[in-house]
């Protein structure tokens, strides 16, 4: 057991690995760069002149210079920065100077600083730019032997170059499409987060504002109950209470994600909240008429709509109409520009609900004149049906 502790408790977060891993291959690049410097700077002391012992000390500068500015430049772009900085490009002169000067010094085995110059331009350019710097230095290193007998020592280096520049630039892509990667990743993760919170919020809205509307109801019912008919006081708390039960099961069942709406169930829930309210309610008798996979969305429908018509309304009818693929909730109420229901986030929560789902919701006033018509249709079932009764 202490063991398994030990073992999390020494565990690396993907940052710290990252920077880890990062680390290790700093150090073991380092330590090449270093190794490939010792022949130049041996070619140099042994000179025994001055020319020499000058210019193996500029092969160590300029290999140190170079170093640091590919350190810093792939450091860049891990940070998403495209160009080199201020210190990057300082650090690159002085290597590409210190390079020449050693280059006279030592004379043709120095010309290994110019690949490690072209790896340094791969990474510290965009992958494209870098492209052309590095084939002028190849074709540099192709034509001085040439052109030159006492450097045809190192007429093969510009193969070296091609082939550690080429696979610098291609590493440098992939750096830049791994973090574009990390970016998409997080920001898709960002937005599945923040649908979530929607979908919460207008669960939660749905849940809570149909439950405590309607306990409001019951309890100022009570209210008024009290002093003439305690019996009925006695059986307006006891559904008081099963509601509260009930939605602390529904916001509870909302965070595990498990809840479903039964539209059987909720009309039967309007018709208990209507008639406590004192509006006569019209509703189906059975929901087979439905597609199956509608109704969890025409339940939200009813509960929604029930609930404007109970608190903003101020009805006396309520009407419920099933087909296969709609349904639409009508009342005799104030109207919606007047009760101020479609000012409120649930019916943007269930605009939104119904896009999700293929539907379409509209709301206006019905052809009587007077009061509000909710309506939702499904879009694909409908040109589904179409499609059955043409053929």
């Amino acid at each position: 057991m202490s063991t398994i502790s030990s073992m999390t408790a020494s565990a690396l977060s993907p940052d710290e690995a990252r920077a880890r891993r990062t680390r290790v291959v700093a150090v073991g690049w380092g330590i090449v760069w270093a190794a490939f410097m010792v022949p130049v700077v041996r070619v140099g002391l042994a000179q025994g002149s001055s020319g020499g012992v000058w210019g193996a000390v500029s092969a160590v500068v300029s290999c140190a210079c170079l170093y640091a500015a590919c350190s810093l430049s792939v450091r860049r772009v891990r940070q998403g920065l495209t160009w080199p900085g201020r210190l990057s490009l300082l650090l690159i002169v002085v290597g590409a100077l210190t390079a020449i000067g050693a280059a006279l010094g030592v004379g043709p085995q120095s010309l290994q600083l110019v690949v490690f110059l072209a790896v340094v331009l791969a990474f510290s350019l965009p992958w494209q730019a870098s492209i052309g710097p590095i084939a002028i230095l190849a074709g540099t290193l192709f034509l001085v032997p040439r052109m030159s007998p006492s450097w045809s020592a190192s007429e093969d280096a510009w193969i070296a170059l091609i082939g550690a520049g080429g696979a610098c630039v291609f590493g440098r892509y992939i750096m830049e499409q791994r973090r574009v990667a990390r970016i998409l990743e997080r920001r898709t993760h960002e937005l599945e987060i923040n649908e979530e919170r929607n979908r919460m919020a207008r669960d939660m809205h749905d849940i809570l504002g149909h439950s405590l509307t309607v306990i409001a109801l019951k309890t100022e019912l009570a209210s008024r109950l009290v002093d003439t008919a305690p019996d009925q006081v006695r059986v307006e708390l006891t559904e008081v209470q099963s509601l509260a039960r009930s939605a602390l099961a529904d916001v509870r069942a909302t965070v595990n994600s498990y809840r479903e709406l039964s539209l059987a169930g909720e009309l039967a829930r309007a018709m208990n909240v209507l008639t406590s309210a004192g509006v006569r309610a019209d509703l189906p008798l059975t929901v087979e008429v439905v597609d199956p996979e509608l109704r969890e969305l025409f339940a939200w429908v009813v509960r929604e709509g029930v609930t404007n018509i109970v608190r903003h309304a101020h009805a006396s009818h309520c009407k419920v109409e099933l087909t296969t693929d709609s349904i639409e909730v009508v009342d005799d109420g104030i109207g919606l520009d007047s009760s101020g229901a479609s000012d409120g986030h649930g019916l943007e929560g269930l605009r939104q609900r119904c896009q999700d789902n293929g539907a379409d919701l509209t709301a206006g006033t019905p052809s009587s004149g007077k009061g509000t018509v909710l309506r939702v249709s499904a879009r694909r079932l409908s040109s589904r049906l179409t499609q059955d009764t043409t053929r």
